[in-house]
């Protein structure tokens, strides 16, 4: 489970991603949208079965897993401290900076044996790919140059399965975050505001 933990997921509009960004971090993790992706995530975990494995991480600028000391590594799903554990540490990231789709996929990429299907829970288009901006505004174009960068390290056979929570002004995310899931054998969900 790949879970975007940038700036914007502190509001749906850019107007309330600003106003909150300077806010103390006990009032960004209780952005409606951060706690909703947060409550998705939650809600994911119950469905893991007892038999597989699985991993969670956030991804801003970088990405890192929600426990601390497990990167690279599978989680059992049958043990259910290790599943409340995740969502708890889930549950303390504070979200911020920019995004960078391609740092999230590359983990994916890196896990061993490769996973069998992803979960992105995700916002919007990248502001950033591989490296850092040099500016500090990215175009539409850019940011779909930078969802392609990212895509391209996907490994083809992993359906990628996405739950977008959509942000204004970002009009090509929908489509380009709709043709990766079915491109990819996945599935596409846009929840309402009031799901799980």
């Amino acid at each position: 489970m790949l879970v975007d933990a940038s700036a914007s997921m502190l509001g749906s509009t850019v107007v309330n991603v600003v106003r909150r960004r300077n806010l103390p971090d006990e009032v960004k993790i209780n952005a409606e949208k951060w706690q909703q992706a947060v409550s998705t995530a939650d809600w994911l975990t119950t469905q893991i079965p007892r038999d597989s494995s699985f991993q969670i991480y956030t991804f801003n600028t970088r990405a890192a897993p929600v426990i601390s000391g497990t990167d690279g590594q599978w989680l059992d799903g049958g043990d259910r401290d290790v599943l409340n554990d995740a969502v708890l540490q889930l549950r303390k990231v504070v979200p911020k900076d920019g995004t960078s789709l391609y740092h999230a996929f590359q983990v994916a990429r890196t896990l061993r044996p490769a996973p069998d299907n992803i979960f992105l829970l995700v916002d919007g288009l990248p502001t950033q790919g591989r490296k850092a901006p040099r500016r500090t505004t990215v175009s539409g174009k850019e940011r779909l140059e930078h969802f392609e960068e990212a895509v391209n390290t996907l490994r083809a056979s992993v359906p990628v399965n996405v739950i977008l929570f959509p942000m204004e002004g970002d009009p090509m995310a929908p489509s380009a975050f709709w043709k990766l899931a079915i491109g990819t054998g996945g599935a596409y969900v846009s929840p309402s505001e009031d799901w799980p």
